[in-house]
Parts: structure tokens; sequence; C-alpha cells
């Protein structure tokens, strides 16, 4: 599924796709190696993740969402968590606007978000887009 995101600029979405790790890392700012690109293989082949990127006329990704679905007993169906977005402003907004069209598409009938506290980006994007603060609690585990 390719659409086009800005056309005056150029941008597009598509479904990232392998190849995309060396871009995509650099927009994350991510350490390389190993274990990193089994679990980017392991992600872009997930069914119950979409992951999907923004490229600019010259191929250059300029930004990347990512939505991960699970089924929900307690929901009735499929949830939808926006697992993260990155991109410029009017890009990021855009980003936003197709992963929900794609939950929308999956039968979600809710997306949640968790941005990372120092994203204020992404935070302020998804307020714009008429997000609101509700009830989340959230657990860091640790790694062992």
């Amino acid at each position: 599924m390719r659409r086009v995101l800005l056309p005056d600029a150029g941008v597009r979405v598509r479904r990232g796709r392998r190849r995309d790790l060396p871009q995509v890392q650099s927009l994350l700012g991510l350490a390389g190696g190993d274990r990193l690109a089994r679990y980017f293989r392991r992600i872009v082949a997930d069914l119950g993740t979409d992951f999907y990127v923004a490229e600019d006329r010259a191929g250059a990704i300029v930004g990347l969402v990512s939505v991960v679905y699970a089924r929900s007993l307690v929901r009735g169906g499929i949830s939808a968590t926006l697992d993260g977005a990155r991109a410029t402003p009017a890009v990021l907004d855009g980003l936003l606007a197709f992963a929900e069209e794609r939950a929308r598409r999956r039968g979600c009938v809710r997306l949640t978000a968790a941005p990372d506290p120092g994203d204020s980006a992404l935070r302020a994007a998804l307020v714009a887009r008429g997000y609101r603060v509700g009830e989340l609690l959230l657990s860091e585990l640790a790694t062992g």
C-alpha cells in the first residue's frame, strides 16, 4: 500500500522493509548490531504490526509510524496502540492520520498512545489531533 502524504513535497507512505534498517536506525538515533537487525526483521514481518515509512522523492526516509494490534477479550475486538512515530511536524500529522485510518480499517475503535516523556513533538501532534489524557498505568520492566 502506497499513499501520497504530502503531494507538493512528494512524500509517500509505504510499508517498511528489511532494507530500510539503516535509514530507520539513523532517524531514531539507534546503535546498530545483529540484535537490532534481527529485531527489525521480526517487526517488519509481523502481521500484528503496521510499520510504515514516509519517503521523499529521492527515496530518503523522512518519517515512520508503527502501530501494534492485539486481540482483546475485554474490548471484544482488536485494540490498537501507537508504538511510535518520528518525523517533521508536517509529515508527522499525516503519518498519524494514516495510522488512524489503518487502525479503523482493521476494525479498531480506539487507538491509544503512550509517547515517551521526552517526545514533546509527538505529544503535541497527538493533542492537536484531539487525543486526550486518560488513565494509563505502566511499569518499566527490568531486563534480565
